[in-house]
């Protein structure tokens, strides 16, 4: 065979194997697609419109709903000035609160009794646990209630026992919510102590407990333990109760009750609303403020974006008439009786009263698409928070003094 023939057979060898690579290649990528597309998580706004149920009215500024898990069904609201009322199925409110601790609290605009959650064990033990502002010096104090065993015990208010307290330079940014994970522990979201721009570098501090989410162990140690796992317990210069870092007023946040998950509703200063996602088992995360804001270096700072985890969900701050200021972090559905798709994480806007709707799917893959789905009617007040029944039903409260249950409206 000639060197002239050689040549043209591995030219064309080459020719035909490039033609096959290239061919394999486009197959690949149109299976893919296809994939994505087939996928319910990938990036596509989810079909949804809201529709509200009245079920309470009349309530003193209510921050928050949610059942004691001890299988009553009973719906308790959190008022911001310093009770706790059980609602009757017709949403009524017991006449006697479970909890009034007015006369302790100081309730001025960000100010208040803030969070609230039922031990696991609430049903055998009777014990609850708040977050407020102390009264006398505006401090917030993490408090533990237990109900009496009888009348000779004396009211739940003797009963407190003060778990944490955490001196607060200013009057904002006190966050305040509180919730247990799957592993029993408490949560709790702590704002970075107020004023602008983060002035004591709260969020990245990590020997403050300003501007964090602390993990607690309130079954050991006195008044409670730091968990061994929490995300910070490696660090010698960081509060053992710290489980994450960054965060700037973290007013709400919710722990998926099938996944784990903690999505976190962190309330912008200037430019950025942003949901922050902490997956179960993650350690050592920083959200980023106040270093960052959203998705961008704070201010005129120089940062690194890679030494914290971006928000799932960033959205523009807009300081107008209905603009958009302060988001309301809220809640995955799980509710069995299917009022909304499983799995929709539901959050609003304080300022404008829009809610949104995203799969939870998208959260975790960083493809979220949300949706506008509801808009609460002016007359009814602002967004001030989601609640969320034993059942998995989902609520949400306004500034208005009312209670209304979430579901899905049905198709024009």
């Amino acid at each position: 065979m000639t060197e002239a023939r050689k040549s043209r057979i591995s030219a064309g060898t080459i020719i035909n194997l490039g033609i096959i690579i290239v061919g394999i290649v486009i197959i690949v990528v149109l299976l893919v697609a296809q994939l994505i597309n087939d996928d319910p998580g990938a990036s596509e706004p989810i079909d949804l419109t809201l529709r509200f149920e009245p079920v309470a009215e009349g309530l003193a500024g209510p921050v928050l709903l949610i059942g004691a898990g001890d299988g009553s069904a009973d719906r308790y609201v959190v008022e911001q000035h310093g009770r706790v009322l059980r609602l009757a199925s017709d949403g009524t409110a017991d006449a006697t609160p479970l909890l009034d601790i007015r006369d302790r609290v100081l309730h001025h605009h960000e100010r208040g009794l803030m969070g609230l959650a039922f031990h696991p064990e609430f049903a055998d033990n009777g014990r609850f646990f708040v977050a407020y502002s102390r009264a006398d010096d505006g401090a917030t104090s993490i408090s533990e209630f237990t109900l009496p065993a009888d009348a000779e015990a004396g009211p739940v208010e003797a009963s407190e026992r003060a778990l944490l307290t955490i001196p607060q330079p200013f009057t904002t940014h006190k966050g305040g919510m509180l919730a247990f994970d799957h592993d029993g522990k408490l949560l709790v979201g702590v704002g970075d102590g107020g004023s602008s721009d983060d002035p004591h570098d709260n969020g990245q501090d990590r020997a403050s407990l300003l501007g964090k989410l602390l993990r607690l162990d309130v079954d050991r140690g006195w008044p409670y333990a730091s968990p061994l796992d929490n995300g910070f317990a490696d660090d010698r210069e960081a509060k053992p109760e710290i489980h994450a870092i960054g965060l700037r007023n973290p007013w709400r946040f919710s722990v998926d009750r099938d996944s784990g998950d903690v999505y976190i509703g962190d309330v912008g200063q200037r430019e950025w609303e942003e949901v922050n996602v902490l997956p179960k088992g993650a350690r050592g995360v920083s959200f980023g403020w106040s270093d960052m804001e959203g998705l961008e270096c704070f201010g005129s700072d120089v940062c690194d974006p890679a030494d914290h985890v971006l928000p799932a969900i960033a959205y523009p701050h807009v300081e107008a008439a209905d603009g958009r200021c302060a988001i309301i972090g809220g809640y995955a559905y799980r509710g069995e009786a299917g009022t909304l798709p499983d799995g929709t994480y539901l959050y609003a806007d304080y300022c404008s009263r829009t809610i949104w709707g995203v799969p939870v799917a998208q959260l975790l893959s960083d493809t979220a698409a949300p949706a506008e789905v509801g808009q609460l009617p002016a007359d009814l007040g602002q967004v001030a928070s989601f609640g969320e029944d034993d059942a998995g039903e989902l609520y949400a409260l306004t500034s208005e003094g009312h209670v209304l249950g979430i579901g899905q409206a049905d198709p024009a």
